[in-house]
């Protein structure tokens, strides 16, 4: 049991979030001078869909005298809106369209089931002719885009773009297809002023029932789309090699299929929003020399209510003297053809490392008695090469794997070492990442991911690896900033915690050296930020580092003192034990070593606080100065170095306080705690570390793009300002919205490391756009306010449901950095006497 346990948040007020006063949205320049100039904008509208009817007739014309074969009754559209101003769901009620993506800089792809576009052209005409309520709409409608060519650059990954056109007709191509299948939802009706509440009931309870409609009708939709698609592949020899992945707006699948079939498709096919080659899935296996080491501890086997942690790779040597007693037999299962599940990776394997890690961190006990923590369960999905199949669909086995092992043993611990070998996709969440996203969502689960790792070496223009980045001038870290250095698919899962690895030690010598030194950002370790400005990765721990030798030539290797110490498979020979290999695969399973410690702490909590307090324990190893500094902090290290100690305990100058609950949009949960006198003694210099870390998960979709269209419901939090009494924060989050009161809006803003920076974020990572979402500030003793209040926030996504709630964790640190003050036990007992008299009291406004 920990000396220091975390506490509960004293009071809790919660009620309506009183919105800051804003503008509304500033139209574009462009929509200005489309107005200005009506005639000519209005006639290059009506020309530009004059044309492309054209174009649709034709080509529908050109299919039947060819005998191709039939395509659903819609055709694609492609356009660009004023992204400022123009929401685009507004495109159905609008222009008469259905969206089928949301692309950058404004542009939509859509879909029409009239060929003549009759809400369009009545739309133009309205623009040009200045009548009707909607007269200006079309100025925000700035271009059509005719012919099929951009379906090449819009749809296609980067890299079928560049083997277009080799694409060869009777050869077959194994692609993940993405298809549009949405209906809009409308806003659910606002009471109005001198409206009774059973009237406004009244007309939510029909809205409710609409809502309802509109799903059956989505899903009778997605249906008949999936049958369509599968007659439309099969008539170039295509097939399923999965069932279809459904999302809240969109189905996915991976398929095999002709060339001629797959350039069909990707220009014709009118719901398709995305085409992406099957990506090589693998784990680094660098071939290396042997360090190798054998210690004989005595292991006593977890208890039948210890944690389960699930391990996802290459399987495990069950069997190993090291993991044996703590190998769960029955849950053992191979998710490939191959139905064994031993690790039969050369070179000493990959899951059995990676269990190793989970169960003895870094440095396994030498002799006397261990006692193992955690059941490991083995779930295999890579091959002997250490690579997936590419008839597995990542986002389908994801879900096999979670319905096996979280219905069947309970397991909510999910490590998955094993990534894309290709920096992921910034525009749409990926099928692999959303499916993990969604899984956590609709249970309490978490997947501890990794960002990937950078090749050693690699030859592939668009993966270099270190040796050719190192070649061409490009030194350590700088080449860690380039794009093909971005973290690898899934590790921009929203809600998943994605770790990047950290040097374990400095190596020098007048030949060789260390890329880093301890705690600095490892040679191979992708970094962030994630899609959409998200703070990706969310922590670090040790993977280790290369040493190299730069003498004519480059060299690079892993070396025994820069190397954790691993379990090593002995299938093929080889000691038990040795420390040969470095990776992120190595620093995940630390962190799911953390996180099963707190589920074994905190059996009843949510992942959610488990993954709050991980990050919130988490640090950085230096203090950076700067925007430029602390954007490449966030790149490099995400919220920190991971620290097991920190996590489930605290000190007697140190004090975590948590919290959990669930809020709808337009809603705040106010926290409040009270600083006692004792510490804020004038005189006193020392300083004072706070850390706040909100936690939070939301159903997502994925024909959008921004964290804000992705999730259905988003958070943020917001602090007191210092010398800001908990009545006037309270006030000033929850008041009136009809109320002038600007109390507290004078007062000092906490200087918080990352901050808000709700315009511009730091170099575009924005900490509101990540579901998990860490700041921290140094406060001088005599500065502290006499009470610090924290705001839990909730903003409309996609959902229009104002009844629908998501679920958040909060954690609250103090820490006195000088060691000298009791935090503890003063903030104790100072909210402890509230505490008694009004336990987790929650007072409704």
């Amino acid at each position: 049991m920990p000396s220091f346990p975390h506490l509960s948040l004293p009071t809790k007020v919660n009620g309506k979030f009183r919105s800051p006063q804003g503008g509304s949205r500033i139209q574009n320049t462009q929509t200005q001078q489309n107005l200005n100039n009506r005639s000519g904008h209005g006639e290059y509208l009506s020309s530009s869909m004059h044309q492309l009817t054209a174009e649709w007739s034709s080509e529908k014309e050109r299919r039947s005298t060819e005998q191709l074969p039939a395509l659903p009754e819609a055709y694609p559209i492609f356009l660009q809106v004023d992204p400022n101003i123009f929401q685009p769901d507004q495109i159905k009620t609008s222009f008469g369209l259905e969206v089928i993506a949301e692309e950058d800089n404004g542009f939509i792809i859509g879909s029409s089931i009239d060929i003549n576009l009759p809400t369009l052209a009545e739309k133009i005409d309205k623009f040009v002719n200045m009548s009707g309520k909607f007269k200006n709409k079309a100025a925000q409608l700035w271009q059509i885009v005719t012919g099929n060519q951009w379906r090449i650059t819009e749809i296609l990954s980067g890299e079928l773009q560049a083997k277009w056109e080799e694409i060869q007709d009777n050869e077959k191509y194994i692609v993940d297809v993405g298809i549009a299948c949405s209906i809009p939802i409308p806003n659910a009706p606002v009471k109005m002023t001198e409206e009774t509440i059973e009237h406004h009931n009244e007309r939510l309870e029909r809205w409710k029932n609409r809502k309802e409609a509109l799903q059956r009708e989505r899903d009778e939709i997605a249906l008949s789309r999936q049958d369509e698609f599968e007659k439309f592949i099969k008539n170039y020899d295509g097939e399923l090699l999965d069932s279809f992945v459904e999302a809240e707006d969109s189905f996915s699948c991976r398929i095999e299929i002709k060339g001629i079939g797959l350039k069909d498709l990707v220009l014709t096919y009118p719901y398709v929003f995305e085409v992406i080659e099957a990506e090589e899935i693998y784990d680094i296996q660098e071939t290396t020399s042997l360090h190798g080491l054998d210690f004989y501890p005595e292991l006593l086997a977890p208890s039948n209510k210890d944690p389960k942690v699930c391990i996802i790779d290459s399987g495990i040597q069950e069997s190993h003297r090291l993991l044996n007693p703590a190998i769960h037999l029955a849950a053992s299962k191979s998710f490939i053809s191959d139905s064994s599940t031993a690790d039969l990776v050369t070179n000493g394997g990959h899951g059995t490392r990676v269990s190793g890690v989970v169960l003895f961190g870094i440095s396994i006990p030498r002799n006397g008695t261990y006692q193992l923590s955690c059941w490991i369960q083995n779930a295999r999905i890579l091959d002997n090469n250490c690579k997936m199949p590419e008839t597995l669909y990542p986002p389908s086995v994801m879900r096999e794997i979670v319905e096996y092992y979280n219905n069947n043993f309970g397991t909510r611990i999910f490590n998955l070492s094993v990534n894309s070998s290709i920096a992921c996709r910034r525009l749409h969440m990926s099928t692999w990442a959303y499916e993990i996203d969604k899984l956590m969502s609709e249970r309490d689960i978490i997947f501890i991911v990794t960002v990937g790792n950078i090749f050693s070496s690699s030859y592939i223009l668009s993966i270099p690896g270190i040796k050719q980045h190192l070649e061409r001038g490009s030194l350590y870290p700088d080449y860690l900033l380039e794009s093909s250095s971005r973290i690898a698919n899934p590790a921009q899962s929203c809600f998943a915690l994605t770790v990047g690895s950290v040097c374990i030690s400095e190596y020098n010598t007048t030949d060789r050296k260390s890329f880093g030194c301890k705690d600095s950002i490892s040679s191979f370790s992708r970094i962030g930020p994630g899609i959409w400005g998200m703070v990706k990765p969310d922590i670090v721990s040790y993977g280790g580092d290369f040493i190299y030798q730069n003498a004519g030539f480059v060299s690079i290797a892993e070396h025994e003192e820069t190397s954790p110490e691993l379990v090593r498979a002995t299938t093929g020979g080889g000691p038990a034990i040795s420390r040969d290999k470095v990776g992120c695969s190595f620093a995940a399973p630390l962190v799911t070593q953390i996180i099963a410690s707190l589920q074994k702490l905190l059996p009843t909590e949510s992942t959610l606080l488990y993954r709050a307090l991980v990050a919130n324990s988490s640090s950085w190893p230096e203090t950076p100065i700067g925007d430029t500094a602390t954007d490449r902090m966030l790149k490099f290290y995400g919220f920190g170095i991971a620290n097991l100690e920190k996590t489930i305990d605290n000190s007697a100058h140190r004090i975590t306080m948590i919290s959990s609950g669930s809020i709808s949009a337009k809603n705040a949960d106010v926290y409040t705690i009270k600083v006692p006198d004792e510490i804020r003694r004038p005189g006193n210099d020392n300083d004072i570390l706070i850390e706040v870390t909100l936690s939070f998960k939301a159903r997502p979709r994925r024909t959008r793009r921004e964290s804000k269209s992705y999730l259905s419901t988003w958070l943020s939090w917001q602090s007191s300002k210092l010398g800001e009494s908990a009545s006037q924060f309270t006030k000033r989050v929850l008041g009136d919205e009809t109320s002038t009161d600007t109390t507290g809006t004078g007062q000092e803003t906490i200087k918080w490391v990352i901050g808000n920076r709700v315009n511009t974020g730091i170099n575009g990572i924005r900490l509101n756009n990540s579901s998990l979402q860490k700041d921290w500030t140094t406060i001088k003793v005599y500065a502290l306010p006499e009470n610090f209040s924290i705001a839990v926030i909730g903003h409309q996504g996609w959902d229009k449901d104002p009844s629908s709630c998501v679920d958040y964790s909060l954690v609250v640190s103090f820490e006195d950095l000088s060691r000298e003050l009791p935090v503890y036990e003063l903030i104790r007992i100072e909210n402890q006497i509230e505490t008694e008299l009004n336990i987790q009291t929650e007072i409704v406004l």
